[in-house]
């Protein structure tokens, strides 16, 4: 599949699932959204095997790159009411936190971390051509 994909999220828009912890991300601990506002991916390959993709590419958190590789499915490219044509993505992959400076936790009573250090990122992506 010929392209590339490249893009950047702002990091007030991470969704986590613990409103609690939706403040805390923003800080020094984590993501410290005031010096590094967004996270970003540049895509090297795109393969394509039905509507199966594997992106491998480079994704930048907190000022640190790390290559990653994308996995999910495509649909299209199909078109759409305004005779343009469209393809989308549904994608993810997971990176450990600490591998990009995200090093903080806690210990639980139990003796336990907290939080993984694995996280999954997800995208869902569509597009129209030029």
């Amino acid at each position: 599949m010929d392209g590339r994909l490249e893009g950047t999220a702002k990091v007030p828009s991470v969704r986590v699932d613990d409103p609690n912890l939706a403040g805390h991300l923003q800080s020094p601990d984590f993501f410290d959204a005031e010096q590094h506002p967004e996270l970003r991916f540049v895509s090297r390959s795109i393969e394509r095997d039905g509507d199966q993709v594997s992106i491998d590419g480079d994704v930048t958190l907190r000022g640190v790159t790390k290559p990653v590789t994308i996995t999910g499915t495509v649909v299209g490219p199909t078109p759409d009411a305004y005779n343009n044509s469209r393809i989308a993505f549904d994608v993810e992959t997971t990176v450990d936190r600490r591998d990009f400076g995200i090093n903080w936790n806690l210990n639980l009573p139990t003796g336990d971390p907290a939080l993984g250090n694995d996280v999954k990122i997800t995208a869902n992506l569509a597009f129209v051509q030029a």
